[in-house]
């Protein structure tokens, strides 16, 4: 995936953090956000058809939590890098976020250049 682009989709039910996120990422290059949804199901309709390489996905919605949604996409699919977004530091513990076979847990106030900087790290094959 080096030197392609990094194909994006965010699930966030707070309406005014995805907008924000989605708009300072795409002033990134090398990544494009080819979607955003507001719940968990939602996420993992749009995860089935547009098949990104990484998801950034709240952790907290009503209905299906980013857990849920993270494991339904991660077997339907395989391959999709997810982070879980959170808005408190405290609100999970990491280990469980590595134990799932995520990515890894990004908090919500973190800087862009931050979230930007995992999401590339991500996208480079491992060895």
């Amino acid at each position: 995936m080096v030197g392609e682009t990094i194909r994006v989709l965010l699930v966030d039910d707070n309406t005014e953090y995805r907008t924000r996120l989605v708009k300072a990422l795409r002033l990134q290059p090398g990544i494009e956000v080819i979607g955003e949804a507001a719940s968990g199901r939602e996420g993992v309709q749009l995860a089935r058809s547009l098949r990104p390489d990484v998801m950034l996905m709240d952790f907290r919605m009503a209905g299906l939590d980013g857990f849920s949604a993270a494991g339904a996409i991660m077997r339907d699919v395989p391959g999709t890098k997810i982070f879980i977004l959170t808005a408190y530091a405290g609100a999970l513990d990491v280990a469980k976020v590595g134990e799932r076979g995520l990515q890894g847990l990004l908090i919500k106030d973190q800087p862009v250049s931050e979230i930007v900087e995992a999401i590339r790290r991500s996208a480079v094959p491992a060895g």
